[in-house]
């Protein structure tokens, strides 16, 4: 842990190149309905409502849950595909097709998102954070939605990894977003308050987070991997719990053999292990943590297990491939591992989220497929066949789901396409949108 500096502003001038928020607005109508609906009590959670890309946004103002200066708060979620192609970052309006400029000039072998921020990385640590302008706030059985300027918050040299960085992985909380290098095995944690204000100002700096580089924001704590292999080796094998500060919690620490990724649930965080899953969870005190472990069914093959859990950002479900059988299904709240097998391996798998056992992948042959517990529900055609290599699909090529659609890019064509999963896989639209890299932010 290193002393705390001073903050750094990044507040760059309005420019055509970013481009206003009024410009991916389909309707900004004034009205009270958001706030006054949370003052009244509690309301239904509206995101299968607002997944309608035809359905019109209600702005706006005050100091709603989540709010922060300069902000709209609307009635529904402000979804965003983040694309990166020939070095420029744009953000495409899925409900009025317009694009924005977010940066140019961008060098990146991955993207990453925590649903607000977007992180372009290189392989030898090189970072520009972004923040997407629009993002979700939970609260109790609700969201509030909010929409401002996109704007550059760092560009490369101003996150520092340390020596062979690598590539970079972002997650956040309410207070706290944490970038973590999977190369040096760093963290860096940021003020959350702070990075909403466009400026940089660094709580901690985490060592020892081993190969995968795992440092998820819990509240106000933070889960991350540690090495505790013999001198020298470059693994990761057990988690801690830390203050925002950086010091260990007592009594928070729990084995997990060959590390694989992690993810934040509205129940806590998640991490991804060979005998299981670990779920982190926040004491009522905020200054406590508990560790549970969710093993796999028996019987499980090595083969078989997890390589990495993926969601609808703060959700409570998980999914990840399983092997070549399937996909697993991960619910935090039931604490249960579940198999949905296929009647084809999957190459990428998600799970949709909050009311029901969605789970959302992408399969050997190229195509999108929908399952539920019981197993295949609908598929498409084989839309990304023509971007297989050696039957893998690149890195790059992610799946990304809301309430009731799926977007995936197909780098090939120059196309991303819209699947209504809730509707039997229907490819709703595809859009002229070259993406080497996509992620979806708003959500």
């Amino acid at each position: 842990m290193t002393s705390r500096p001073a903050r750094t502003s990044h507040r760059p001038a309005r420019s055509s190149t970013v481009g206003r928020r009024a410009l991916l607005l389909p309707v900004a109508v004034a009205s009270a309905l958001a706030l006054a609906a949370c003052g009244s009590g509690p309301v239904a959670d509206t995101d299968d409502a607002a997944a309608d890309p035809d359905a019109a946004a209600t702005a706006t103002t005050g100091a709603g849950h989540g709010f922060v200066e300069g902000a709209d708060e609307l009635q529904e979620p402000q979804l965003r595909l983040v694309a990166l192609a020939d070095g420029a970052l744009t953000a495409f309006d899925p409900a009025t097709e317009q694009s924005v400029t977010l940066a140019e000039g961008v060098d990146a072998t991955r993207l990453g998102t925590d649903g607000r921020y977007v992180l372009a990385s290189t392989d030898d640590g090189a970072v520009t954070l972004v923040d997407g302008g629009a993002w979700t706030v939970p609260h109790g059985d609700h969201s509030h939605y909010y929409l401002a300027d996109p704007r550059v918050v760092a560009e490369p040299g101003e996150i520092d990894g340390g020596d062979g960085a690598g590539e970079a992985r972002i997650a956040s909380s309410a207070s706290l977003t944490a970038v973590a290098f999977d190369g040096s095995g760093t963290g860096v944690v940021l003020d959350g308050e702070a990075l909403a204000d466009g400026e940089l100002d660094e709580r901690a700096r985490v060592e020892g987070l081993g190969a995968e580089g795992v440092l998820v924001p819990l509240g106000g704590l933070l889960v991350a991997s540690t090495a505790t292999g013999a001198a020298g080796e470059d693994v990761a094998d057990a988690v801690r719990v830390l203050t925002a500060d950086g010091d260990e919690v007592d009594g928070a620490l729990a084995s997990c053999p060959d590390l694989r990724g992690a993810a934040a649930t509205r129940v806590g965080v998640v991490v991804g292990c060979s005998d299981g899953a670990l779920l982190v969870t926040e004491g009522d005190d905020g200054s406590s943590a508990a560790v549970e472990r969710v093993p796999y069914p028996a019987g499980t093959a090595p083969a078989d297990v997890a390589t990495a859990f993926e969601q609808r950002p703060g959700r409570p479900d998980l999914a990840a491939v399983a092997g070549a059988r399937g996909a697993w299904l991960l619910d935090a709240r039931a604490r249960a591992l579940t198999l949905i097998e296929t009647p084809q391996p999957l190459l990428r798998a998600t799970a949709v989220g909050d009311s029901d056992d969605t789970v959302v992948g992408v399969d050997a042959s190229g195509r999108v497929v929908v399952l539920s517990p019981d197993g295949l529900v609908a598929q498409t055609e084989p839309l990304l066949a023509g971007d297989l290599v050696d039957g893998v699909l690149p890195e790059g090529v992610r799946l990304e789901v809301d309430a009731s659609r799926s977007y995936v890019a197909s780098p090939s064509t120059g196309r991303v396409h819209e699947i209504d999963h809730a509707d039997a896989a229907r490819v709703a639209r595809s859009f002229a949108l070259p993406a080497s890299l996509l992620v979806e932010t708003g959500r």
